[in-house]
């Protein structure tokens, strides 16, 4: 009976995991609008809240946001 609570416990975590990560990448899509994998700054301008936060959320200075710096950004 535990083996099978704990079956289904990592079953749950593993699901939700798979609907946070997809829901991360359809907001992502939403602002990568050339869907070339990145958020130029071009395509920033035309979201005002993503535009105040993108020097702060490009770590590296490269002028475009890769998914992981657009993790962090904040509505």
């Amino acid at each position: 009976m535990k083996q099978l609570i704990a079956a289904f416990s990592l079953m749950f975590l593993v699901i939700s995991a798979t609907v946070l990560a997809s829901q991360m990448d359809v907001r992502f899509a939403k602002f990568d609008t050339n869907a070339d994998g990145e958020i130029s700054l071009t395509e920033a301008t035309q979201h005002d809240d993503l535009l105040k936060q993108f020097a702060d959320l490009d770590k590296n200075d490269d002028q475009v946001l890769s998914e992981q710096e657009f993790e962090k950004f904040k509505l």
